[in-house]
């Protein structure tokens, strides 16, 4: 596991955005763990986030000129 997708999955654990359990989901599905991306609510979050969104970008060799 790359160092990027490790700090994703803790930044997702400690902004309580990924949670195991016994969910329902909106389709009735039984799902053991609920992610909800709407927990990165704060700066110091978001910073984190597009790190790692950069991280796996740059990680997967893509050529691009521009990003939206």
């Amino acid at each position: 596991m790359e160092a990027f997708q490790r700090d994703f999955i803790q930044l997702a654990i400690e902004a309580q955005a990924l949670c195991f359990g016994n969910f329902t989901l909106k389709s009735g599905r039984n799902s053991p763990y609920f992610f909800n991306a709407g927990k990165f609510d704060n700066g110091q979050a978001l910073a984190m986030l597009g790190k790692c969104y950069a991280a796996k970008i740059v990680a997967s060799g893509l050529s691009f000129d521009m990003l939206f």
